[in-house]
């Protein structure tokens, strides 16, 4: 009886509020903790230094047990570390001026695209720490105050990766100029966003707004061109992102990864592009990949000619990159070990959801070398 108490405050305390979530927990899967440190994804009985944190009453603690989570089959996954609390020293580690190269600035497959709240199969509301690498980029409006109008996606600790469009050209003069990114964000009509399950209130952090240091569209993109080739865009933040169970960066695709045609890919955020507000809540929906050479053909009825450095994706009733941002990710799971890959970044396309009409999405294999020859740490 005593056994099965501690059991059920195990998972009380580490899953209240994400019961309804399946997760495929896979004990040994390399994975970094909190704090930084590199180790495995094991049962939190197999973890005394996190199984011992358990009866803490400490926020921070609790908030630490939380992030620590890295799946969940019949018991909870930790990633077990060497500590139960954040380190308010960081451990010494090389600086980013002594690692050479750009590629160096980005994280690699350990410390990048897991999430707390793993997918959820239907629905098109995303839970509230779905997709933690997402970004909602904010306007000073030529009319005075702030709105959101486009996305983005974490790449980095300083790093958010959009479209070109949204931060430069037309843009400028119909909405205003990009002045902040936030991070975290879920329902942006709340300070606070919380679920009540059981009595139990579970909450996320408040969303953190970061200043815009520089942007940096590639600098063959024409935003007179019907054809938005290289619609891609840095945005490089005023300071370093703190992480969280809800501020994360995505993985970077390698440059021979590619969707294939009818793979499903994901896009998520808010609706916000430069024409519309849709959606005070994150939103998600899964597209299939639309074959290059069918997609070219319908597109040039409109007078577009698609380029190798664009993905095609959708081109369902009521199915397209329109519960996502411009600017947002377009993102394929790894369902070996439930790790999202960034694809691409949606660019443009004709009426949200028309049948056989998909989107276009800036393929970022394709600009791997751009990308890290522009980020500095």
């Amino acid at each position: 009886m005593l056994l099965n108490f501690c059991r059920l405050n195990v998972i009380t305390i580490l899953l209240l509020g994400l019961l309804a979530i399946y997760v495929n927990g896979q004990p040994g899967r390399p994975c970094t903790t909190p704090n930084g440190e590199s180790t495995q994804c094991i049962s939190i009985y197999n973890c005394p230094i996190l199984y011992g944190a358990l009866t803490s009453k400490n926020k921070d603690t609790v908030r630490f047990l939380r992030a620590s989570q890295c799946g969940f089959d019949v018991d909870p996954y930790v990633c077990c570390g060497t500590t139960a609390s954040y380190q308010r020293t960081p451990s010494v580690r090389p600086t980013r001026r002594q690692i050479q190269g750009g590629q160096s600035l980005l994280p690699n497959r350990q410390n990048c695209g897991f999430q707390v709240d793993e997918r959820v199969l239907g629905g098109t509301e995303t839970t509230k720490r779905e997709f933690p690498w997402m970004a909602l980029l904010q306007y000073k409006k030529n009319s005075g105050g702030l709105t959101f109008s486009c996305g983005g996606v974490i790449i980095n600790k300083r790093y958010i990766l959009t479209a070109a469009h949204c931060v430069t050209g037309q843009i400028t003069q119909r909405v205003g100029q990009l002045v902040n990114v936030r991070l975290g964000e879920w329902d942006t009509r709340t300070d606070e966003d919380c679920d009540e399950i059981g009595g139990f209130r579970d909450c996320i952090e408040p969303a953190v707004d970061y200043g815009v240091e520089e942007t940096i569209p590639h600098s063959d993109y024409d935003d007179n061109s019907r054809n938005r080739y290289h619609d891609i865009a840095l945005i490089r933040l005023n300071r370093v992102i703190t992480t969280s169970d809800t501020i994360r960066p995505i993985c970077m695709p390698t440059a021979s990864e590619r969707a294939a045609p009818s793979e499903i890919l994901w896009v998520a955020g808010w609706g916000r592009t430069e024409y519309a507000n849709n959606s005070p809540v994150k939103l998600k929906v899964g597209l299939p990949v639309t074959q290059t050479s069918k997609c070219s053909n319908t597109f040039k009825s409109a007078s577009v000619t698609l380029a190798d450095t664009q993905i095609c994706a959708g081109g369902e009733v009521n199915k397209d990159s329109c519960s996502g941002d411009s600017g947002g990710p377009l993102m394929k799971l790894h369902e070996r070990n439930n790790q999202w890959i960034l694809e691409g970044v949606v660019s443009f396309g004709t009426r949200c959801g028309t049948q056989n009409w998909p989107g276009i999405y800036t393929r970022v294999s394709k600009y791997l070398d751009w990308i890290s020859n522009n980020i500095a740490p």
